[in-house]
Formats: C-alpha cells, structure tokens, sequence
C-alpha cells in the first residue's frame, strides 16, 4: 500500500507520538532486507502502533501489540487495522496487559517472534533519565520474552535520549550478561536539530555486522537517511580528547551536529574524509572543529556541518559590549546576513539581532557569530 495512502488514516493518531509516522517507516525500511526469521513482530509497549504497524507493514508480516492502558490500545487496534492489508491485520491483534506478565495474556505457548521492539515509557518532566524511570524495565522485559525470539530474530529497544553516558554503559552492561551471545549495535539518531531524538540499541539480526555505533541523520523527504557506523562505543573511545589550539584570524571553522559526537563517531567522520583540523569543544549544541581548508560541502556534510566559515575577527569580551565594532565590521564585509550562533540571554538576543540586520546590506555574503571555548567572540564568513 502506498506511503500516501495512509497519511489519511495516520495524522488524527501521529500527533500523539513521539514517533512520527515518517521516522517510524523509515526504521522500518532498514530492517527490511534483514531476512529475519519467521514469526510474528510484537511490540511489548506499543501505544498506539504507529511503530509496530510501519514494521508489520515493511516486514510483510503479522503483529502482536501489548499495550497496558486500555485508551491507547484502542487507539493502537485501529491504527493496525487502517495500515495494514487485510490478510496480514487478520493474524494481528493488540492485547491490552503488561508485558510481564506473560501468562496473563493471551500468547500461544509455540509462537516464536522474528522482531521484539520495546519503547517503554518515562517522565516527561525532568531534564535527565535513569534506567529505573523506564516502564516496563527493558532488562525484566527482555528476560521474559527472549526465549520466544526467532531464531535470526532481532530486537530494537528504544531508550531516552536523555539518557547520560554512565546510564547508558551501566546498560550496555547488564544487556551483555543477558543477551551474551547477540552482537549489539547502538544508534544515535537526529532530525537536525541539535539533539539526540532518539537513542536505541539494535540487537541481533537488526545489528550492524561488526559496528557497536551508529549515528542516523533522518532525511524523511529524501530517499536514504544518513548513516555512519563505528567500531566503538563513545564511553570505549576518547569522548573528550580536544585540542587547546587557539583559533586564529583567517582559520576555517565549523559548527558540527552534536549529535554526531554523541555518537562517538566524530573522528571516524573527520578521518574517512582526510579532513586535517582538530576539535576543540565537543560539549553543548554547537561543538567547534577548526580546519586548514575549506570543508567540501556534499550532501553528508550539508547535515551534518551546522555553519562552516572562516573567522575574520575575534573580539574579546561580551557581544552587547562589542556591537557597534561587530556592526562596522558587517558593513566592511558586505555581509546582508549575519546570524547569531551563540547562547545569549533571551531577552537581549533579538536586540542584538535586530540591531545588527538593521545595519546590513542589502546584496551581498553571509556571516555568523560564534563563541570560542575561550569565551571570545568570532566573526566568521559564511563558505
């Protein structure tokens, strides 16, 4: 069935997921070519089945929803029902339970799974997670179904993206005492907005031959996401290595998905491109890689690179204190844009913004201002 031909059907149910229906086809449609083995696809918290329905639908094969609350497992029932053809939405069904508890739902005791997906819930207000905030516990959840995966079967377990680097190596730990002997593939993903939207470990046959890391940068208008995989994990690799050279006038500079750090993966990207330069700050949204040459602007670098420029001027002191030099500086470069690239207080942001486009050409290039680790100001030109 067509992707448009559900779009109808989907949009009333996608605005009350954390899913979007293009990202879960999309996660559906690397996992297709898999040849996984026979059986169903369960989703052992499936809410309202966006997820699990974008794989039955890729698979080409029936699935088993559990869902504890008996409101979204409603909803989950017709979600399944709208996507899926018939023969395939006959052999599927949503029961509502906990997913512990298997011997009160109504599992037949030979059915095997060629798929387990589990996404459990956390709070939604706090800044960061711990494993035991998660609902149903992935490491309980996987002890009681593991037995009734395929074989060539795989597993996706979503966790939160909040998630720190001790909580997600404690993890790593304890899935490895329970899965010793199913390689293991963690995957950081991103729409571009300097954030990790989703972190996941893919288990099994849905693992990466080999790779322990993965960064995903979703293209859902574009055919094929962008994807770069690593033989370690960031918590096995320098995650912190920086170099302290300071910048100079006339150095290029980058602003890089922090993502892609979060991944641990940012070195296996600077190397495989032979790019010579160093990072010198990789926390926070906008980490810094400074380069001798320009970065080639492909269609990878395009999402991932944030900004890349070469910096013609660095201004000690704060940005409001420095404007009118930030201002003439503008007008000598021609620039018709520059643009803030750097944390200011929220009411003083558009101020200064608004005081430097007023003073902008109206043909020209482009620039943006940034902070270095040094807490000076860059003015860079926009390649």
């Amino acid at each position: 069935m067509a992707e448009n031909n559900h779009s109808s059907h989907i949009s009333g149910i996608v605005k009350q997921l954390a899913t979007p229906w293009n990202i879960a086809l999309e996660r559906a449609k690397r996992i297709a070519d898999k040849n996984l083995g026979s059986g169903y696809i369960l989703d052992l918290a499936c809410g309202s089945g966006i997820q699990l329905a974008a794989y039955s639908l890729e698979l080409n094969k029936p699935c088993i929803g559990i869902e504890i609350d008996a409101k979204r497992a409603i909803i989950a029932e017709k979600t399944i029902k709208n996507i899926l053809k018939k023969e395939i939405h006959k052999d599927s069904k949503i029961i509502c339970g906990d997913c512990l508890k298997i011997v009160d739902l109504d599992i037949k005791d030979d059915i095997k799974f060629s798929l387990i997906h589990l996404d459990p819930a956390r709070p939604t207000n706090v800044q960061e997670h711990v494993i035991s905030e998660m609902k149903p516990s992935p490491i309980e959840a996987i002890k009681v179904w593991n037995k009734l995966l395929a074989k060539n079967g795989g597993m996706i377990l979503d966790l939160s993206p909040r998630l720190s680097m001790k909580q997600c190596k404690e993890l790593e730990q304890k899935l490895n005492k329970v899965l010793p002997n199913l390689h293991k593939t963690w995957e950081w993903s991103s729409q571009g907005k300097g954030r990790v939207d989703r972190l996941s470990v893919w288990i099994g046959k849905v693992a990466s031959n080999e790779m322990t890391s993965r960064y995903v940068r979703y293209h859902p208008k574009e055919i094929n996401s962008i994807i770069l995989e690593g033989e370690k994990l960031p918590w096995q690799s320098n995650y912190c290595e920086l170099n302290h050279q300071e910048p100079q006038i006339n150095d290029f500079i980058s602003i890089i998905d922090p993502v892609l750090i979060s991944s641990g993966l940012e070195d296996n990207w600077k190397n495989s491109r032979n790019y010579k330069g160093y990072w010198i700050r990789k926390e926070g949204r906008r980490p810094l890689f400074l380069h001798s040459d320009k970065l080639e602007m492909t269609s990878v670098n395009r999402s991932l690179i944030f900004e890349s420029g070469q910096i013609k001027d660095i201004i000690e002191g704060d940005i409001h204190e420095n404007i009118d030099r930030i201002v003439e500086l503008a007008k000598k470069l021609e620039y018709m844009r520059l643009t803030l690239r750097l944390s200011i207080e929220p009411k003083l942001h558009p101020k200064i913004q608004s005081k430097i486009d007023k003073n902008l050409v109206n043909i020209g290039s482009s620039g943006f201002i940034i902070r270095l680790p040094n807490n000076a100001i860059a003015i860079c030109s926009k390649i």
